[in-house]
């Protein structure tokens, strides 16, 4: 079925379910003492959403994600800066590895924008 959707809207689907995704998980984790590593944990959704959408699903849903957390999960609220050495840490390697795995699992055409 999502074959014969626009290659555009599909991108599109794919970064607004990372957000809705890492807004619902952040809103779940809030108020865990682990939410310090729930960033390391959504790499997991992050590369699933590139292998099924595509290479820049991933690296927009990780930049996207990453300020999504930033904003709502760690303190202070609404702000892009990160209190928390820890939390600040972990969410530059969900970046990271979100960017990276992208790069590796996504399907090889969707790199060129032929998916």
């Amino acid at each position: 079925m999502l074959g014969t959707i626009p290659t555009k809207l599909r991108a599109t689907v794919g970064v607004l379910i990372a957000a809705a995704a890492a807004y619902g998980l952040g809103q779940v984790f809030a108020d865990n003492h682990v939410k310090v590593f729930l960033p390391l944990w959504f790499v997991a959704v992050l590369v699933a959403l590139a292998v099924r959408y595509g290479l820049m699903v991933g690296v927009i849903g990780s930049l996207l994600s990453a300020a999504i957390f930033a904003t709502t999960l760690f303190s202070p609220m609404g702000s892009l800066w990160i209190n928390d050495l820890t939390a600040r840490r972990n969410l530059a390697w969900m970046v990271l590895a979100g960017v990276a795995l992208s790069y590796l699992f996504a399907p090889s055409d969707s790199a060129h924008g032929k998916s």
